[in-house]
């Protein structure tokens, strides 16, 4: 058997893929735990935010009531 044809077998191919896919693997999840703290201050602030926005909508609804006659009453002469 030649030389070609053993570098080039289907084992040897699948070894490749798969210390390729390996190798990715391990630099995706590098990656996400460097940049995973970043994400942090956005997320709590964004949850914060929409908390407040969700807060504030649910106020404005409730103070739909007509103001009382008697709170700013008309001065008489």
């Amino acid at each position: 058997m030649s030389d070609t044809k053993r570098l080039f077998s289907a084992s040897n191919i699948a070894g490749y893929i798969l210390g390729l896919l390996g190798i990715s693997l391990i630099a995706v999840t590098q990656a996400l735990t460097t940049l995973l703290p970043l994400l942090f201050a956005p997320i709590v602030c964004g949850v914060l935010g929409l908390l407040l926005y969700k807060l504030q909508a649910s106020n404005t609804t409730m103070n739909t009531a007509p103001p009382n006659a008697n709170t700013n009453p008309i001065p008489q002469k």
